[in-house]
């Protein structure tokens, strides 16, 4: 068995504990509001390390089966036997040794199977999703935690692959900096041109990254590119990123989340907002401004929605799907707010108008005037 001593073990960084507690908070809600309407579940940890840090028990394999187990005991008696499944992936044998012997340290519920498997996950994740396609009623909700030790090791077909079936979502480490720089030398070596077909699944990113740009605007042009990737795959209408970095100044890598379904990217800012007020962190995102952007306040979002959507009539859909794709917001009423106060939203309502508010069941259309 391989060997592993506690003085292996490395600290954490804030950011990194900052993903952990976000991982935990969404996993949470994810087991809880699924595990309502269904009793299957998949959690799959691409890259999970040894199960602990030298400053903190917390890891992301530890954060979902703690989630899973706080949402287990809220939901009622189901009348079939839940079934809960945890894949986690490591590359390390001391690493993985490890973590198996973190996981049973604790009695987890019955209804939870956990699998420690060693290897890469470009190895494992095909034997997973061909095991849990296997199950009844084919894969089922499946959430996937992708966060590597740096640029390389996730292929983008990996990810299209998990994404393709229904109430499956994936949340990704992106480390924009490390594949900037894979770019910036792209032109001289080409292992690294045989790693960004990977990365983004084709070879779009040839015509569409500047290598000779600096640092700052080809990180922005590697999310923008990677998040245009997942839109691109069928019912992927939901992608978001924050950006986590150690200062406001200092870019440690994009979370980039991607889901079908518009409740699970709310939930997921939801988690983000969370731990974001809890002052241990910042996050921003180049979509969504410049820098650092504060979840109370819309004026600039607001003005980006009314550049955009502005002019004509349009359903509330367009508004919310704006507002979950374009801006920190899980809704657009806030950016309603400010733009009605400076007159310039006009609302065709089903019945008597409101005293107040947008309540979404009540509108019929809604038109933005520039």
């Amino acid at each position: 068995m391989p060997s592993f001593k506690p003085t292996d073990l490395w600290n954490a960084e804030p950011h990194t504990l900052a993903k952990i507690e976000i991982v935990r908070r969404y996993l949470y809600l994810w087991f809880f509001i699924l595990g309502t309407t269904t009793n299957r579940l998949v959690y799959i940890d691409g890259f999970s390390g040894p199960g602990g840090y030298k400053n903190s028990n917390e890891s992301s394999p530890m954060a979902a089966l703690g989630a899973a187990t706080a949402a287990l005991e809220r939901l009622p008696p189901s009348t079939a036997r839940r079934e809960w499944s945890f894949y986690f992936i490591e590359k390390d044998p001391a690493f993985a040794s490890n973590l198996d012997g973190v996981i049973a340290e604790t009695s987890w519920p019955s209804e939870f199977t956990c699998e420690v498997q060693q290897g890469t996950f470009d190895q494992k994740l095909k034997g997973i999703l061909e095991k849990v396609k296997k199950l009844p009623g084919s894969i089922p909700p499946t959430f996937a935690f992708i966060d590597p030790f740096g640029a390389t090791g996730v292929p983008f077909a990996h990810v299209a692959e998990i994404l393709k079936y229904r109430s499956c979502e994936v949340l990704i480490n992106l480390d924009s900096d490390g594949i900037g720089r894979l770019v910036a030398a792209a032109q001289t070596i080409e292992k690294n041109r045989e790693h960004l077909d990977s990365i983004f699944g084709d070879t779009s990113w040839r015509q569409l990254l500047n290598a000779d740009a600096s640092m700052p605007i080809l990180c922005a042009q590697v999310l923008a590119l990677y998040k245009s990737r997942l839109r691109s795959l069928a019912k992927i209408n939901y992608c978001f990123s924050f950006a986590m970095k150690s200062t406001r100044e200092a870019l440690n890598y994009h979370l980039v989340f991607a889901s079908q379904h518009p409740l699970g990217l709310r939930k997921m800012k939801e988690a983000m907002k969370a731990v974001d007020q809890s002052g241990s962190y910042s996050f921003s995102d180049d979509a969504v401004g410049q820098g650092h952007f504060n979840f109370a306040e819309p004026a600039e979002p607001a003005n980006r929605m009314l550049k955009t959507l502005g002019g004509s009539w349009r359903r509330w859909k367009e508004f919310d799907d704006f507002a979950l794709n374009e801006s920190p917001f899980g809704n657009p009423k806030s950016m309603l707010r400010y733009l009605k106060a400076r007159g310039k939203v006009e609302v065709q309502w089903v019945g008597t108008a409101p005293k107040s508010g947008f309540p979404e069941d009540k509108i019929r259309l809604i038109k933005l005037n520039r």
